[in-house]
């Protein structure tokens, strides 16, 4: 009952915060994946359109931005002006881990759907497979069979202490202007480190300089990391989409 209630507190129009509160004010992507799961439950047509509006903010060349700003609130940082990207939606420019296709797998499976209730999720499931696409085409460009990760957020782990050595390399902006709210929302003690956050927007700031060109950040990032966790949830959204592709 509390899970449920939490999910209906904090869902806006078409799409849920990860929390309740003025510190994640926007759509998040693996993030609503996991929401949907969680509607698919008690209500599925919230968990249908949870999925529906990750998607639309889907760039053309096929990335699913790993924020979607559907309200202008520039409580978070860094906010939509600073990402300064998004094509139908106002979104950041880079992505999170690909579960889109291992959840809605989970979400047929556990509803035991039939292959003629699935069509509802038809378009999706092309989306997502170009979603797939891209990460091939641009995370890999030199066919190592190794997906790379160009920010630490777009691990979904975003501080964790596995970024150490390659963050520690990171020459920090020394024209750096922008100012958090997170850690006056709630606990700094509880929020990274400003060394780690100016190390953050730093990246951020070069891959904006690129216009989050996917041809050529691969090899132009500050921050190329190769993560096998993601690279695992990766293999695992190939092969369920592989099963979905051939469900419908």
């Amino acid at each position: 009952k509390l899970a449920k209630r939490t999910l209906i507190n904090n869902r806006r129009s078409k799409y849920t915060l990860p929390t309740n509160s003025k510190l994640y004010p926007a759509q998040w992507n693996w993030d609503s994946a996991f929401i949907a799961l969680g509607y698919s439950n008690f209500n599925s047509d919230y968990s249908f359109e949870e999925i529906e509006t990750l998607l639309s903010g889907q760039w053309k060349d096929g990335m699913i931005p790993h924020i979607l700003f559907h309200i202008k609130d520039e409580n978070y940082t860094p906010n939509y002006k600073a990402w300064d990207c998004g094509q139908k939606v106002s979104s950041s420019g880079i992505t999170q881990p690909p579960i889109l296709a291992s959840v809605l797998r989970l979400i047929i499976e556990r509803k035991k759907f039939l292959p003629k209730h699935t069509k509802r999720y038809y378009s999706h499931i092309l989306k997502i497979k170009k979603c797939l696409e891209w990460f091939i085409k641009y995370r890999d460009p030199e066919k190592t069979g190794l997906i790379s990760i160009l920010h630490p957020w777009e691990s979904g782990y975003d501080n964790s202490p596995l970024w150490d050595k390659p963050m520690s390399k990171i020459k920090i902006d020394p024209n750096l202007n922008y100012k958090r709210k997170d850690n006056k929302i709630i606990k700094a003690s509880q929020r990274p480190l400003k060394i780690d956050y100016d190390r953050y927007v730093s990246i951020k700031n070069h891959l904006k300089k690129m216009n989050y060109d996917p041809k050529i950040l691969y090899y132009k990032s500050k921050f190329n990391v190769v993560d096998i966790g993601f690279n695992s949830l990766f293999l695992k959204a190939l092969k369920d989409l592989n099963f979905l592709l051939n469900y419908i």
